[in-house]
């Protein structure tokens, strides 16, 4: 199973320090341009295309696996929105994951409404037309429409599912 880490800022050394840990890729919140999206390609690649450093740690944790991290920056606003084709269009990123509650909330709507439903549809048109993949958070019904349509969903949180495990364990 392929292990994504949500970032939580656009942070290179933290992003950095995610990858040499050896996460399959990583989804970053709150990307509003591609100047935004060359800043995390940076962050996550190697020379030439990007300026992280290889370091010691995933060799150290016994990640003999070179290849790239998969970067999907997520679009969770109308700004980000809007610049969906620019985001996908940088080179290094692999596709983009959408955000629908955020982005419902930027739209000012509910997560399920038709607003929101034609803007992933939207996005999954644009990032299929560059030839990349497409992702999805949802946990709720109203969504799972959408998710049909993605490459990648996240179904739950890590807190939540951690959560939900305890409770079958200890009631």
């Amino acid at each position: 199973m392929a292990v994504f880490a949500r970032m939580t800022s656009h942070a290179g050394d933290a992003i950095g320090k995610v990858v040499d840990a050896g996460v399959h890729g990583v989804i970053v919140p709150g990307v509003e341009s591609a100047a935004e999206a060359t800043a995390l390609v940076r962050a996550t690649r190697l020379p030439p295309l990007g300026g992280r450093s290889t370091g010691a740690a995933r060799t150290a944790l016994g990640v003999t696996d070179s290849t790239e991290p998969v970067l999907l920056p997520m679009v969770e606003t109308a700004v980000g929105l809007d610049a969906a084709p620019e985001i996908a269009g940088v080179d290094g990123v692999d596709g983009i994951f959408v955000g629908p509650y955020d982005l419902s909330m930027s739209l000012g709507c509910r997560p399920g409404d038709d607003r929101v439903m034609t803007a992933i549809s939207s996005v999954v048109e644009t990032v299929r037309g560059e030839g990349k993949i497409t992702g999805l958070f949802t946990a709720r019904p109203d969504l799972l429409a959408a998710a049909s349509v993605v490459d990648l969903v996240a179904v739950d949180t890590d807190v939540s599912a951690l959560r939900r495990g305890v409770t079958d364990l200890f009631g």
